[in-house]
């Protein structure tokens, strides 16, 4: 699509998202080495700062190697999987501002159902 990997496409329209919100003061990205340059190309467009984590062995390995490297002054940290990429600011928008309330939030949505022909 334009010339760009359907999956880093993808996850650059999450990285855009948030990097749009004022909300937002910095960005994690936990991936491997081989592919901050995809981040980097876009630092000049966004206005947070931007830092990067290597990842774990295992999600939850990769989760706490971003949650290492946020600015300890952090009021809220939203976490966020590029396998599902397509998240909308007014969802995050919700997220966090259940979050800020209660202490926690989760974002969720209802599962499609799939039909595969064999």
């Amino acid at each position: 699509m334009f010339g760009v990997i359907i999956n880093c496409f993808s996850i650059q329209c999450s990285f855009y998202t948030f990097s749009r919100m004022s909300e937002v003061k910095e960005i994690v990205v936990v991936c491997d080495p081989s592919y901050r340059d995809i981040f980097e190309d876009a630092r000049e467009k966004i206005n947070v700062d931007l830092k990067f984590a290597l990842p774990g062995k295992e999600r939850q390995d990769s989760v706490y190697s971003g949650l290492q490297t946020i600015d300890p002054t952090s009021d809220l940290v939203c976490i966020h999987d590029s396998a599902r990429p397509l998240v909308t600011s007014s969802d995050v928008e919700k997220v966090l501002n259940d979050g800020l309330r209660v202490g926690a939030s989760i974002l969720g949505v209802p599962a499609k159902a799939t039909i595969k022909e064999v």
